[in-house]
Formats: C-alpha cells, structure tokens, sequence
C-alpha cells in the first residue's frame, strides 16, 4: 500500500553506526577533481564535490535540511553500476575504520548516462570523526568500491553545519536550545506511523491537493510534546493544522539529555508529506 502522508526519512529504513571491519579487496582511489561548494538551498543546505575524471568521475552531494539529526546522500556518475531499488550502502572512515551502513535506492539519471545511489537518514555522528585528510570509503551490493580522498572535509562539513543553522534560523528555530542537547529527543516507534492514509483529508483528496509541512515540536523532559508549530507550510491550511493536530496527539519520545545525561526539554524538527498514491 501506498503512504499518502510520509516523513521526509521515511523512504529509507535504517542507519547501523560501529566501529568498521576490514574490507577484503581495495577499493578504486578518486582525487578531488573541483572545489568544495556549498549550496544554499531553499529547503536543504548541500554539499556538493567532484571525484576522478572522464568516466571515472563521480559527484557526491551531502544534504542536510529539515532532520536535525540526518543527513542525505547522493552519488552519481557513468561509473555507478545501476543496482536496482533497494541497496545496502555502507560508509567507511578510513584508516579509523569508523562505519555506517544505510538503505538507499538506485536509479538512472534521467536522460543522461549517469546511475546514481541515493541514501536518506544518514547518522550524522560519522561525519564528527572527518579530517581534513580524509578517506571516505562507499561500497554498494558488492559491485561498488570507491574511496573519495575529502581532501579539506573537516572544513567543508564546517560550512555545511553554518549553512544549515543559518537555515533553521531562518525559520525561526532557536539553535541555543538545539546545542544544549547532548541527545536529542528520540521517537518512540516509527515515526511514520504518526500519519497514515486515513488521515488524509476528504476534500484536498478528492481536488488532489497536496503538500510538505516541516514543523518543530517542542519536546519537555518527559518526552511528551507541549507544542507543535509550523515552519515551512504547504501553503493549504488544513494540512498545516492536521499536522500539528497529528504530531501534539500521537508523537511521542525518550527525552533529550543534557552534558550531564539529565533529561532537558528540547525541539524535534521534521516533515510531512502529503501525497496521494497514483
């Protein structure tokens, strides 16, 4: 079955942290082939560089938007092999070994000859460990094998995190009460179960109205929700309203903790989308 309402990480399904294991074959070397840029987006802030030359080249783009505690990414080149939907994609810091396995999907760039893999969800703590000499090893179903030197990553992950907090500023998010979390707030069950298709409006169905909703919820010290606002409307009222409705009955979470392991209330930030099946 279709979901008509979906989380912006929804589409993917989970993010293993650990510390890595040894990979049997090496993978092929890509050099930086241009600059760092960061891309101020309207809805996400992106990270974009160029690895390797003619066919072998690949570009990577790291998005951050909307999940305070996610990452998105994509890489895309006439190299990736086209896997099919579902793949297993696992990151490797290396040397450190540090590791990450998500589940992404695979596709053909439309009307060009590129195949890209794109991964959702992605857990930001492996990016805390990036130097500015850095490895960073993407292997996929066993039918790719690429390290990408991030030559100045530390730097360039810098300017993305300024991008995204000038973003959420933007909408109005108070960033000190974000930094005072050690942990933030973690849902209790998927999230995706918070909107389900019967929740769909009556009349923005039959018009086919659709629409994204990114709203903050303000999350107290015992994991319940005090509050819900809207960041970013869809521009039709009644799913701005239903949203919030949804999230202040249904949404529930572990609460954030603080330097101190002491539960803190703090902001949980995500979208919905509405969507109807075709």
């Amino acid at each position: 079955m279709h979901r008509i309402a979906s989380f912006a990480f929804a589409a993917t399904i989970t993010s293993c942290f650990s510390g890595g294991a040894a990979h049997a074959a090496d993978p092929r070397i890509l050099a930086p082939s241009t600059p760092w840029k960061v891309d101020y987006a309207e809805e996400e802030c992106r990270l974009l560089r160029t690895f390797g030359t003619g066919e072998d080249a690949v570009t990577m783009r790291l998005a951050r938007g909307s999940g305070l505690q996610s990452f998105d990414m994509v890489i895309a080149g006439n190299s990736i092999p086209r896997l099919g939907g579902g793949v297993k994609v696992t990151m490797t810091l290396e040397p450190q070994g540090t590791e990450s396995e998500f589940e992404g999907y695979s596709m053909a760039v439309p009307d060009r000859p590129e195949n890209f893999i794109r991964w959702f969800d992605g857990d930001p703590r492996i990016l805390d460990g990036v130097t500015n000499k850095q490895q960073v090893r993407l292997l996929a179903d066993a039918k790719l094998d690429v390290a990408m030197l991030w030559s100045d990553g530390k730097a360039a992950l810098k300017a993305l995190q300024t991008c995204h907090e000038d973003l959420l500023k933007g909408w109005g998010v108070d960033i000190a009460a974000i930094h005072a979390a050690k942990v933030g707030p973690e849902p209790l069950g998927s999230p995706g179960r918070w909107v389900t298709n019967n929740d769909y409006p009556q009349r923005e169905m039959q018009q086919e109205i659709e629409g994204n909703v990114t709203f903050q919820l303000k999350v107290d010290a015992k994991g319940a929700v005090e509050n819900c606002v809207t960041l970013r409307s869809s521009n039709v009222a009644t799913l701005d309203r239903l949203t919030c409705k949804l999230m202040v009955q249904r949404a529930r979470f572990t609460p954030a903790l603080d330097a101190s392991d002491r539960p803190i209330a703090s902001l949980y930030i995500n979208r919905v989308r509405w969507q109807i099946p075709r």
